[in-house]
């Protein structure tokens, strides 16, 4: 079960604020916010739903109010059963509904960040490289943060690296970062030369 809904369950996330903020997405409105909330504070505090509890202090009529709970159930924000002739009322559809709208804010905030730290390295590259990157070596950005899930600052080290060793190739940085061996210094470097060859063929 997702974590968001687990924290609306348990009333660990304000409901109410998160509603409140979210209704329009959900396709809610003010009035039906309110109900939301309204029956939300009557099952928190376990008492039975209360039609009069519901209306008081609202502006619209009761009927409204009864035409109203009838539309949230029929379109699965609230959920009716019948339990030894009782009404037993539940948001669980809500809080179902509120936890994919958060879940799908954290993945895009994800995605976002992703996508910050690739034009952060693409844009590092293109500058220390002197060159637009091609499709190829996009790709291999994007593997290094997406798959690989390399931080910008790991990167940015073997980037300082090549660079170092005078070899102005993503290929080159791509064998640093996967390979985790750190070069010897020496006049020739040729450990270093020996193992780019293995893998991506000599340098021209």
């Amino acid at each position: 079960m997702s974590k968001y809904y687990m924290f609306l369950k348990n009333n660990l996330i304000d409901f109410e604020k998160l509603i409140i903020d979210k209704y329009s997405f959900l396709g809610l409105d003010e009035v039906e916010v309110i109900i939301l909330v309204k029956l939300h504070k009557l099952l928190s505090t376990g008492n039975k739903f209360s039609i009069d509890y519901i209306s008081k202090n609202m502006t619209v009529s009761e009927t409204i109010i009864r035409d109203k709970l009838v539309t949230l159930i029929n379109n699965q924000f609230i959920t009716l059963k019948l339990v030894d002739k009782s009404e037993i009322y539940s948001l669980d559809d809500t809080f179902k509904r509120l936890a994919e709208l958060l879940e799908k804010e954290e993945v895009d905030e994800i995605k976002n960040e992703i996508n910050e730290d690739i034009k952060k390295i693409v844009s590092l590259l293109e500058k220390e490289f002197n060159k637009m990157l091609t499709p190829l070596e996009l790709e291999t950005v994007y593997k290094w943060i997406n798959d690989d899930k390399f931080s910008y600052d790991k990167i940015y080290e073997a980037v300082l690296e090549t660079l170092k060793y005078k070899k102005n190739s993503i290929q080159y940085v791509d064998v640093l970062l996967n390979k985790k061996e750190t070069p010897v210094k020496s006049s020739s470097n040729d450990g270093l030369q020996d193992l780019f060859n293995q893998v991506y063929g000599k340098i021209k």
